[in-house]
């Protein structure tokens, strides 16, 4: 019979090493939140909404320093300590904001009438959600 075809060695598979992907370099933790003694909140801004946005005006100040100020219409991104803030409204013509509203840190105020009213709340740090106890099966 005739010699079996020699089977020549077929080479061996490349050694497949299990080399890493290069994103699975560990993502680098996020900063560090600023420390309770350096806290501030930050919170949406908008006025708008009514007539004649261009006889509003409004400045905020927390905790005795300037936060923002504006006009209307206006939207942005505030941010301030915890603490007492007072917002000055401001309308240039004397009657009012005509529906204009500040909206922010879950207050809506406005001038119903008048050249100028100020409003007080107080700004608190949003409470940090509970740890979800999750039931092990």
């Amino acid at each position: 019979s005739p010699p079996p075809p020699s089977a020549s060695p077929s080479p061996p598979p490349p050694s497949a090493s299990p080399a890493p992907p290069p994103s699975s370099a560990s993502p680098s933790p996020p900063p560090p939140s600023a420390s309770p003694a350096a806290l501030s909140i930050e919170f949406q801004v908008t006025v708008a909404g009514g007539s004649y946005p261009s006889e509003v005006s409004w400045t905020l100040m927390c905790s005795g320093a300037l936060i923002g100020s504006g006009g209307a219409p206006y939207s942005g991104t505030l941010s301030a300590p915890p603490g007492e803030c007072t917002l000055d409204m401001n309308d240039s013509y004397g009657d009012g904001w005509n529906g204009d509203q500040w909206e922010g840190a879950g207050n809506t105020f406005t001038l119903d009438s008048g050249s100028y009213g100020s409003e007080t709340f107080i700004l608190i740090p949003p409470s940090p959600p509970p740890p979800s106890a999750s039931p092990s099966p």
